[in-house]
């Protein structure tokens, strides 16, 4: 009873994504564009914070990945100012989103959620436990947050919970990525001394596991709740 998840298609396909996902990213030059994206923030001084933020809200309008950025943040701000920042850019591109499925986009994010039973019954979930399901399915990354910004613009959720939810719930991915972008630069900042080594390796575990940890509780309770 124990092995029945190894017999299931889901977790094949899940497992065959990730696999795809890890030779294709692979090919891409992620180094490089990690490089050139701090060097060129960097090279804007005072103005570096407002690119970002402008340079995120875009990603996150056109539903790109947003994770270089996130590291990016992390390596260039520091932990604190690059938590802080993102959050923001975050909170803000999670807003534009919401205003442009409910505006302009409405008809199109309609159309393709009609198509997609899981969202379609979003709307009911949110109407049933409100912020809850908002705030679970922020912690949990089931779906990716870029689309789901998306796809609670068509649902019943007050847009002040919206808001709130989506900022809180995103902290913990934002915070983990943020680490993970100033881990490197503080140990080569600092010196590469086995006892450093140790220490920030520690806490890049800790941060991931916190990571973890949230996203299981969070899709436990989804499950529940389901």
């Amino acid at each position: 009873m124990k092995t029945n998840w190894l017999r299931s298609r889901k977790f094949w396909l899940l497992v065959l994504g990730g696999i795809l996902i890890v030779v294709f990213g692979s090919r891409l030059p992620l180094q490089d564009w990690f490089t050139q994206i701090k060097h060129q923030l960097a090279l804007l001084g005072w103005w570096a914070m407002p690119a970002f933020t402008i340079l995120y809200l875009l990603v996150t309008i056109f539903c790109l990945p947003n994770v270089l950025l996130i590291l990016v943040s992390g390596s260039l701000f520091g932990l604190f100012k690059g938590i802080i920042l993102v959050s923001i850019a975050d909170t803000l591109g999670a807003v534009a989103c919401f205003l442009l499925g409910r505006t302009v986009l409405r008809q199109r994010i309609k159309k393709w959620i009609s198509k997609n039973p899981s969202f379609a019954q979003l709307d009911q979930a949110v109407g049933n436990q409100g912020w809850k399901i908002l705030l679970l399915t922020r912690l949990s990354p089931l779906v990716p947050s870029n689309l789901l910004n998306y796809g609670f613009s068509c649902t019943k959720v007050n847009f002040w919970q919206y808001c709130f939810c989506s900022w809180l719930g995103m902290l913990p991915i934002i915070a983990l990525y943020t680490y993970l972008g100033s881990f490197g630069v503080r140990l080569l900042n600092e010196g590469l001394t086995p006892g450093k080594v140790a220490l920030q390796s520690v806490g890049a575990l800790l941060a991931i596991g916190a990571g973890v940890y949230t996203t299981r509780l969070a899709k436990k309770a989804l499950t529940i709740n389901n």
